[in-house]
């Protein structure tokens, strides 16, 4: 479980800092609606893919199931936030969990490919 808090706490770190910039420039009117729309997709990719690179990389072997195990606490930390804020279950968001998870399993096989001996 040791293994597991690095990698959340990174994943979490990127999505709190990186939502507040963009909140930042969304309320100054630096960023076109389009591009906030684009952002809100790619900063939960690139945070489940830096804590999936990172669990990876801390892996001996089966890298890929690190992945899924980091990407699980992910997911359900994500999806336990979203049932407080009372969004509404659909496809398209199990759809969206599931490619996160998918992005968490690439970055650990990646990661345990760049370990260091």
């Amino acid at each position: 479980m040791k293994k597991f808090i690095k990698p959340f706490l990174y994943s979490l770190g990127i999505l709190l800092v990186f939502t507040f910039i963009l909140t930042i420039f969304n309320y100054i009117g630096l960023i076109s609606f389009f591009a906030l729309k684009v952002c809100k997709v790619i900063i939960p990719i690139v945070s489940y893919f830096i804590a999936g690179f990172l669990i990876g990389k801390n892996s001996d072997k089966k890298g890929w199931l690190s992945g899924i195990e980091i990407g699980l606490i992910l997911v359900i930390t994500s999806f336990a936030i979203n049932l407080v804020l009372n969004t509404k279950l659909s496809i398209g968001l199990i759809l969206y969990y599931i490619g996160l998870l998918s992005i968490c399993v690439l970055g650990s096989m990646l990661g345990i490919n760049r370990k260091k001996d």
